[in-house]
């Protein structure tokens, strides 16, 4: 009987709830539309004054041209006004017609109007005065001036641009040139078919411009009889009479008209005409009705079906609701043989569980934990859990994991330290997760802690280990490095020794070229000089057996000059002189001139600017670069051998560099580009001897570049 009283008030209460959510609804949806329509007219009303202000602006430009045309400045000058008259009405004619204006006119200093485009008018304004007019006191002062107002003559409303004529000089005010354009076209173009009520007023409040024609010239506000004079006083619009439309001021946004009938109220200044207004007003009640209409059609019988729903789901209810109640007894029957079951597994799981409250006190523990603490129940229960570790632990827990642990509600592998009955230490890692209450706020911890001693203990003895095969490392690194030392010392020895067999060898090639120049050549042309002799003299005696010992004479010189050709070019050969005497770019140059003699391929030489070398760096340069041309004449079968000694700057240091490259057969791969041989081995030795690197690229069928560079300042010994 409870449980249907319940249902039926909640029923009551669901029908209640869905006719205020519709009527809430109503009253939202009302505050939107009238937010939207704020919105809308307050954008509307920007869009508008942009365009206003374009259309009031259009003809500033247009009066000041025509007041600066000579033909209609000269029409000022009385004495010359008969002879231009019909020469100045054509150009008012024109610019009226032109720039669809209303009129286009002429008035001088007193105020008169001396010409005008509609002259031929029944409204013409030739010979009125308007002295009394804004704009004509702003311009006749110099400054350029626009006007609303309605027409005194035509009874038009317009737009009156006005702009001072000057005298030639620019210097005095001659007179006033003056355009009106009709607000007509502005109106129709701009305000016909706006949302509400659309108006212009003056600072007074008479409404210059609508969208509603029975209220222009109406003043929008309720002015006292003073107010009203002045406004007939300016003769801007005309003589009245001045209604009153029955708005009242506007309070917190909205107006009341006569009638009681409330209206949004906007407005916003006009651009460029002080105390001119734009104005919408909106009927809020009309913005009522365009909610209120559709959503009674539409929302009211939405809210009649949702209540008939609501019935019918009551008594659907109902039969649930029992049969929930039935299936909720038999859910907590479940739940308490689940929760015996938990605790079952929790205190026979084998590992270490524990559960503690906020303030570190042990509220249950698995029996695992028991049988490895060593402890009862009894004894464990209701102390503080740090009670079993060790001071360290106990201090790390107290000040580190715990303020962590209740503010997070989770710690991961903490590692702590127990002492158990017998005072044996428990190395574990604890790992803890935290039971929140409805609040969210930790109020116990469910905490898995693994036994990690001989773990811990494998570990130390692991670190031990290492570090002994530590040292071990240590010890051998160090005899590495030893022995990599006596090993580059050996090195370093072998490559001075072989440094100085090689200047001992080049010396010696020095000593045999010097000598074989300068001896054996010497008595080779001391012999010549004799044989030669000796060849006139039996020529001279002209007899058949002189004859033939001329002849064998002539041969004897011939072989002479050969083998003082074959002695220089071993000379050359072991030593140019040229290297000596000139430098290596020299040198370099002869030998490949001397190469491409010797044999069919073209042998070229290219050099950069290179500093003056040393000896020793020019001789190994020189060396290596008659090994490799030679080895490129000998085994390639190239055609051309291309030469280049090269200065260049590496890394803030001078670098030279000789290339060799020839179109020959190429090397044989090999790997890393180690290639042996003797000369090969030798061009690599005298490189590293000089301080510097030798490099060999080659394919088969590619070709070879052999490549030195050498930096002088690392010269490392003689080559």
């Amino acid at each position: 009987m409870k449980l249907r009283i319940i249902i039926l008030v909640l029923a009551i209460l669901a029908i209640l709830s869905a006719f205020s959510g519709g009527l809430l609804y109503y009253h939202s949806l009302r505050h939107a539309a009238l937010k939207q329509a704020e919105n809308s007219s307050k954008s509307r009303l920007e869009l508008l004054n942009r365009q206003l202000n374009t259309y009031l602006s259009e003809h500033v430009k247009p009066v000041k041209a025509l007041a600066g045309l000579d033909v209609l400045k000269r029409l000022f000058d009385v004495k010359s006004r008969g002879f231009i008259m019909e020469k100045g009405n054509h150009v008012l004619d024109n610019f009226a017609r032109a720039l669809d204006l209303e009129v286009c006119y002429l008035i001088d200093l007193g105020g008169t109007t001396i010409a005008s485009s509609n002259r031929n008018d029944h409204d013409s304004f030739v010979g009125r005065n308007f002295a009394f007019r804004p704009y004509f006191i702003d311009a006749s002062a110099g400054d350029p001036g626009r006007y609303l107002a309605l027409g005194t003559t035509s009874r038009k409303r317009g737009v009156y641009y006005s702009h001072p004529v000057f005298d030639n000089g620019q210097n005095e005010v001659v007179g006033v040139a003056v355009v009106k354009a009709s607000v007509e076209r502005i109106e129709s173009q701009l305000f016909v078919g706006s949302d509400g009520i659309l108006l212009v007023t003056d600072p007074n409040g008479v409404i210059f411009i609508s969208n509603l024609r029975e209220m222009r010239f109406m003043l929008l506000w309720e002015l006292d009889r003073e107010a009203i004079e002045k406004i007939n006083e300016t003769r801007q619009f005309g003589s009245g009479p001045w209604l009153w439309t029955g708005f009242s001021r506007p309070l917190d946004g909205m107006v009341k008209d006569r009638n009681g009938q409330r209206y949004l109220y906007f407005d916003m200044p006009l651009e460029k005409y002080p105390g001119w207004q734009i104005v919408q007003l909106k009927n809020i009640d009309a913005i009522s009705r365009q909610l209120s209409d559709p959503f009674i059609q539409i929302i009211g019988p939405i809210i009649l079906v949702i209540a008939g729903f609501i019935a019918v789901s009551v008594l659907v209810l109902y039969r649930k609701a029992l049969h929930e109640l039935i299936r909720r007894r038999q859910l907590e029957s479940e739940l308490r043989a689940s929760e015996a079951r938990y605790r079952h597994i929790y205190h026979k799981t084998p590992v270490m569980l524990h559960s503690i409250d906020t303030q570190g006190i042990i509220i249950r523990v698995s029996d695992f934990w028991l049988q490895k603490m060593a402890y009862h129940r009894n004894e464990v229960i209701g102390r503080k859990l740090t009670d079993f570790y060790t001071p360290e632990s106990k201090q790390y827990a107290e000040e580190v994991i715990f303020p962590v642990f209740f503010k997070t509600g989770f710690c991961e592998e903490i590692p702590y330290t127990y002492v158990n009955r017998m005072g044996e230490k428990i190395e574990i890692l604890l790992s803890c997760y935290g039971v929140r209450d409805d609040e969210g706020k930790v109020v116990r911890s469910l905490a898995v802690s693994v036994d990690v001693t001989e773990k811990n203990q494998v570990q130390h003895d692991l670190e031990k280990a290492r570090e002994k095969l530590s040292r071990y490392s240590q010890d051998l690194e160090l005899q590495v490095e030893q022995r990599t030392d006596e090993l580059r010392k050996t090195q370093d020895q072998l490559r001075r020794l072989s440094g100085g067999i090689m200047a001992a060898h080049e010396n010696e090639r020095r000593a045999v070229s010097r000598e074989l120049h300068d001896h054996l050549g010497q008595m080779l042309t001391a012999l010549k000089m004799d044989v030669t002799w000796i060849e006139k003299y039996l020529a001279g005696r002209r007899r058949d057996g002189d004859e033939k010992a001329s002849a064998r004479a002539a041969g004897i010189c011939h072989l002479i000059d050969e083998t003082i050709g074959d002695v220089r070019e071993m000379a050359f050969r072991l030593r140019p002189g040229v290297l000596d005497d000139l430098g290596l770019v020299d040198a370099l140059e002869l030998m490949t001139r001397e190469f491409e003699k010797r044999s069919d391929v073209s042998c070229r030489f290219r050099c950069d600017a290179v500093p003056e070398l040393d000896d020793t760096i020019n001789t190994a340069l020189y060396r290596i670069a008659q090994e490799a041309v030679t080895n490129a004449l000998r085994h390639s079968g190239a055609t051309d051998i291309l030469v280049t000694l090269q200065n260049r700057l590496e890394a803030g240091q001078s670098m030279v560099m000789l290339r060799v490259e020839d179109n020959g057969c190429g090397l044989s791969d090999s790997p890393k580009g180690t290639y042996q041989g003797l000369g090969l081995t030798g061009m690599r030795e005298r490189a590293t001897l000089a301080g510097g690197e030798l490099s060999i690229v080659s394919r088969p069928g590619q070709g070879t570049v052999v490549e030195c560079c050498l930096f002088p300042g690392r010269f490392g010994g003689p080559c």
